[in-house]
């Protein structure tokens, strides 16, 4: 055995000959290559939305009923598809208003402007990006998915202080070298 990993080529999936349908295919084949659960369920695919369009996948988590609206596209993310995939999680979420909704944009390549944006709307929207890529190497050619940006949460807020105050006597009590090193500088 080496201790060398092969070094790999990112390839275009469409360079590969395959389309987004198939894309859509290796997802609902393999629901948790998108890295939001275990045992997650297709619910239904092409979903066609009241507004116009078709929600490409959608997705249960059956622990907790929580939901996921996927949208995938080859090549680079545009404006359009994360407009329709925000379009789609408030469709689904009016639809199923007491489950959780959490929008899933795949795409290969999502670039720092739009990530930027989906980073900024993440902090009042659920949503998930993951960049697909097939990568070569030594020959061999695997779908590799990496989620680049989870929901944004709040951080908690720091525990209170009990409601002790620190004075400068309880510092001379408790740890007096820290008080004069404080002094000092």
């Amino acid at each position: 055995m080496t201790n060398s990993i092969p070094i790999g080529k990112g390839l275009s999936i469409r360079d590969c000959g395959f389309d987004e349908v198939w894309l859509q295919n290796q997802i609902i084949a393999n629901p948790g290559c998108l890295q939001l659960g275990d045992h997650l369920e297709v619910i239904s695919r092409e979903r066609k939305q009241a507004g116009g369009g078709r929600l490409d996948i959608l997705i249960k988590d059956p622990d907790d009923d929580s939901m996921y609206e996927v949208e995938v596209m080859l090549g680079e993310t545009d404006e359009t598809h994360i407009i329709r995939t925000i379009e789609y999680w408030d469709n689904e979420k009016r639809k199923w208003p007491q489950r959780e909704h959490t929008a899933v944009l795949v795409a290969e390549s999502i670039n720092s402007r739009f990530f930027n944006v989906i980073h900024l709307l993440s902090h009042a929207i659920p949503i998930i990006a993951v960049q697909v890529n097939v990568v070569e190497a030594d020959g061999k050619r695997i779908l590799h998915f990496a989620k680049i940006l989870d929901t944004y949460e709040e951080p908690e807020d720091e525990p209170e202080s009990g409601g002790k105050e620190y004075t400068e006597e309880s510092w001379k009590e408790h740890s007096p070298w820290t008080l004069d090193t404080a002094k000092a500088l």
